[in-house]
């Protein structure tokens, strides 16, 4: 084979491998914009040691520019949450924070039989314990060591996860933000971590020797699919533990905002 064949294979070979790579890349960069999605997700579980009455709980709420978009989207998937307990969102004068209130949180289980209408479950109604089977797959028990309430809204944007304080919801109230070191794995030149000063309003009747556990959290996320899922995200999470029940009204709370969580791919959708 003479020189000029040798060349004109090469080039050929060279065409070859720039399509397949060029396919490739098309291939892998329509699977990442199909898949890439954003969302922001919110949880509060509060939790006693013992039977409390009369609660009324305020806990931090997501909050950009004054306003909690997150907020409007709370909402229960707990269907049998305890009666005459609810949720909203209230203005404080600490700005828009989320009200929980229950007449009871109960210190033993309540009990629940299946309704059934049209061959569907149509709601569980609760029972007297003496009805419960064990082996009734139309009975239930449920536990009520705690009340949870969460939040999912997703939008058309990318969601800022290094520089969150600046253009993204975070917890509100918050005070004297100060950089801190990141514990492991989340330690990589990306990820960034800070911890700051919240509130959060508790008044309930029980015993002296009550605690109350409250967790609040955020995560905004990018996710999308190439070879794998992958993400990016941040997370602001308020969590305390055992409050004494000597501490109630409005108590000072730590909070840890974490950044740059994961990995970030070049030109993501804005």
């Amino acid at each position: 084979m003479n020189t000029r064949t040798l060349g004109i294979v090469a080039v050929a070979l060279l065409v070859v491998v720039a399509v397949v790579g060029g396919g490739l890349w098309t291939v892998g960069r329509l699977s990442f914009l199909d898949s890439y999605g954003s969302e922001y997700d919110y949880t509060v579980r509060v939790s006693a040691d013992e039977q409390i009455t009369n609660v009324t709980i305020f806990v931090p709420l997501p909050v950009y520019e004054g306003h909690s978009e997150i907020g409007a989207v709370v909402e229960s998937r707990d269907y049998l949450k305890p009666d005459a307990w609810s949720y909203d969102v209230v203005e404080t004068r600490h700005g828009p924070m989320l009200r929980l209130r229950a007449d009871e949180l109960p210190g033993e289980p309540t009990y629940h039989r299946a309704v059934i209408e049209d061959d569907r479950l149509v709601r569980w109604e609760q029972i007297p314990p003496e009805e419960y089977a064990r082996n009734d797959s139309e009975t239930l028990r449920v536990e009520h060591d705690a009340i949870e309430v969460n939040a999912r809204l997703t939008v058309d944007r990318s969601v800022d996860t290094k520089s969150p304080a600046r253009t993204e919801p975070v917890l509100h109230p918050r005070s004297n933000p100060r950089a801190v070191p990141c514990d492991w794995p989340h330690d990589s030149d990306e990820t960034q971590c800070y911890s700051y000063d919240s509130l959060i309003f508790v008044e309930y009747d029980g015993p002296e020797t009550t605690r109350l556990t409250v967790t609040t959290e955020l995560s905004g996320t990018n996710s999308w699919w190439v070879g794998g899922w992958n993400f990016n995200e941040y997370t602001d999470r308020i969590t305390v533990y055992d409050l004494p029940a000597d501490q109630r009204g409005w108590v000072v709370v730590e909070g840890e905002l974490q950044t740059g969580v994961g990995n970030y791919p070049r030109n993501p959708p804005q």
